[in-house]
């Protein structure tokens, strides 16, 4: 059994405490500014308020010396997580502090960090910054810092470790909860009934999202891998390539062996998965939640075979083709605990003694921007040359720090947060970064290309006939979403004329910078929703204590963007506009993929298992059309929080951000290694994916570092 990495240490509480009393006291600052009067003094009743919260939180000032003193010997939990314990307070830089000596493991004292240097800095400590971290320091050869602005998040133990539990994190210190700006929520540009702000959800702790997503373990659609090499020129991505390294990172298990799947419909193709199983990092296996299965599993995939002819039900995910109706995989131990990227890739090099002298993992820290040279030393025909990060939490000199890399950055903070960083840097659309207040060092178009999801539900209380656990997922082609309206669907998706519209609309909209190249990216989705037939929705059904259908359109024709405010990283004051069903194919779909999850629940096998519908109930009339959907998804959707494309991999000339192998144009030594260098949506979970582009890429690090 795997040792859980530990929950209970007293460093993680006092610690907490004294991070909030830091925060009381920097909200007592902020309020004494937003209260004070046009010539700078405070109003009499805030100078009152004030000197009461002073007094309140003056402790805060006092115990960085208690601290000190109390955590004098590192700490070493019983799960070989080994922490630097200082009082993390960000003073004097001059402060006569012993830096030589580098903490190995995991710190977030970010003083004996200041002006080290290391072979590479990896901003994030999520999925691919960790499995590329891992990656570096198994070569034994390169010393490697990352900065992760969150922590390990041991108070939310139970509740991460367990997926069962989702979403009961979400708001709280690890989840960032982004916000968009006012979404449209109209047809095609056109004035929507209401302005929304959605939530985007995305981890913050060693792990990132694999600490609080659903865990789903699939694949996408050879097609959609392979057009990454063929339309958008990235060199050696495609199924084949990637194939071999989505299957290198997993450890699975068969269901089919497995007890306690026994009277559950999983299937398992071993052709699809590691061979070297014990080569693997990532344990992925069936779910268990203790009881019964649910025979609206079953009932699920014989009610799509009755509705739509022709339909494979029961097939691995995981293979290349995901159509029909399966159960799938899950990151997930032998005893159901999650596998996040830090149990899976950190924790095995904290076990290793020797490994662990080659890693530096810094907490509560953000990175503001990467240090560029442009000097005559350059080489290659880069204008530029990555040297370093900054990293803090203000823009005050005694609270942001300098670090440096003697062969690479590599940026990996997610596809909201590593856009930022280079637009912070001086690299993006002059535009924005003339109206932040910063220089432009490089025009490339980095924040554009935004893609997300959208989610509705469709939820049905059980009868005790459908009583029991289960979940299964429903990949639906673009016929099969719209049924009797695919063939009106198809004309819209085949007039050049109304593409040429949809492009012209977005590159208004900053989705993206040019028109031409947008319209290959819609002819690609095209080929693949009308030729290659790949999957353009997933209803994903849980049948625990409801029949309870989420649903997403997978392959979104909207694009938005993500761009800077202001000129201080550390306000992280920027715009997130997905632009949420400014397409109307985007608003179409995604109303009847609802409309098709309640249609399923009512027809063949599953209306034996079901009772009342909850949602949305009487809010949609039985028999709607879908103009009449369309209106109720408007009001009722969320976003799906798997935003891709803001830094796009693809050549330049077609809108690229990266090259082939991650590669910032006209930077040396700084890459992009996250969820905002995919060039497109994809119809499957996103973790196989990312977990074998970090795979991928590191190669591509570890040979450059070879050849130098």
């Amino acid at each position: 059994m795997d040792k859980p990495l530990d929950h209970g240490s007293s460093i993680g509480l006092e610690r907490s405490n004294f991070m909030w009393l830091k925060i009381g006291t920097y909200i007592v600052y902020l309020h004494s500014l937003s209260t004070s009067l046009p010539n700078g003094k405070l109003t009499p009743w805030a100078a009152l308020i004030t000197k009461m919260q002073l007094i309140f939180f003056a402790p805060a000032l006092l115990l960085p010396n208690v601290l000190a003193e109390h955590f004098q010997a590192p700490l070493q939990p019983t799960g070989s997580l080994s922490f630097t314990p200082k009082d993390h307070l960000h003073d004097d830089p001059n402060r006569n502090i012993n830096t030589n000596t580098i903490p190995h493991g995991i710190t977030d004292d970010s003083r004996i960090i200041h002006n080290q240097t290391f072979d590479y800095i990896i901003a994030g400590g999520g999925l691919t910054g960790l499995t590329l971290a891992a990656k570096l320091v198994s070569e034994k050869k390169y010393t490697v810092l990352v900065i992760e602005s969150g922590f390990y998040a041991w108070e939310y133990g139970p509740k991460i470790d367990d997926l069962n539990t989702y979403g009961q994190v979400f708001g709280s210190s690890v989840d960032h909860a982004y916000e968009t700006s006012p979404q449209l929520v109209g047809n095609d540009g056109e004035t929507g009934l209401d302005k929304d702000i959605r939530l985007v959800r995305s981890g913050n702790g060693l792990g990132g999202s694999t600490l609080i997503n659903g865990g789903s373990w699939t694949r996408p659609h050879k097609s959609q891998l392979n057009s990454w090499e063929k339309v958008f020129g990235n060199t050696g991505w495609s199924w084949e390539a990637l194939k071999g390294k989505m299957e290198e990172i997993e450890v699975p298990r068969d269901p089919k062996t497995d007890n306690i799947t026994k009277g559950s419909l999983h299937s398992f193709d071993a052709e699809c998965h590691n061979k070297e199983p014990d080569r693997g990092r990532v344990k992925v296996g069936a779910r268990d939640r203790g009881y019964g299965w649910s025979q609206l599993i079953g009932a699920l995939m014989e009610t799509v075979k009755k509705t739509y002819s022709g339909v494979v039900n029961q097939k691995d995910l995981c293979c290349g083709d995901p159509t029909g109706v399966s159960m799938f995989l899950n990151t997930l131990t032998n005893e159901q605990v999650r596998t996040d990227a830090a149990r899976s890739w950190l924790k095995p090099i904290l076990d290793d003694q020797e490994l662990r002298e080659y890693i530096t993992v810094l907490t509560g820290e953000l990175v503001g921007k990467v240090h560029l040279d442009n000097g005559p030393a350059l080489r290659m025909g880069a204008k530029w040359q990555a040297k370093g990060v900054e990293f803090g939490v203000h823009k005050k000199p005694e609270w942001k720090w300098d670090a440096w890399a003697r062969n690479e950055v590599l940026l990996a903070a997610g596809s909201t947060i590593s856009p930022l960083i280079l637009q912070w840097s001086g690299i993006g659309p002059k535009a924005w970064l003339d109206a932040a207040g910063i220089e432009q060092k490089l025009d490339l178009p980095v924040g554009y290309n935004l893609q997300d999801q959208t989610t509705t539900s469709v939820v049905t209380k059980p009868k005790e006939s459908g009583n029991g656990q289960g979940q299964a997922a429903y990949f639906a082609t673009f016929a099969e979403i719209f049924g009797d309206e695919a063939e009106q669907m198809k004309k819209i998706l085949n007039d050049d004329k109304e593409l040429d519209k949809w492009a012209e609309h977005a590159v208004k909209g900053h989705g993206f910078p040019d028109k031409a190249n947008l319209l290959k990216q819609y002819k690609n989705y095209r080929d693949w929703l009308l030729t290659d037939k790949v999957s353009y929705a997933e209803l994903f059904l849980d049948t625990d204590n409801s029949t309870h259908f989420d649903l997403w359109n997978l392959i979104p024709f909207t694009r938005g963007y993500v761009k800077i405010l202001d000129n201080d990283p550390y306000l992280r004051s920027f715009e997130y506009n997905p632009r949420y069903f400014e397409n109307i194919l985007d608003l179409y779909g995604q109303a009847a993929a609802t409309r098709l999850a309640r249609q399923l629940t009512n027809t063949y096998d599953m209306k034996q298992y079901v009772d009342k519908e909850q949602v949305p109930g009487r809010y949609v009339p039985q028999g709607a059309n879908l103009s009449q959907w369309a209106d109720y998804v408007k009001q009722n959707y969320r976003a799906n929080y798997h935003g891709v494309g803001t830094c796009s991999m693809m050549k330049r000339d077609l809108g690229g951000v990266v090259d082939s192998e991650a590669k910032v144009y006209d930077v040396k030594g700084l890459r992009v290694v996250d969820g905002s260098i995919p060039p497109t949506q994809l119809s499957s979970h996103v973790m196989t994916v990312f977990y074998a582009m970090a795979v991928k890429i590191a190669e591509s690090v570890i040979n450059d570092a070879g050849k130098t």
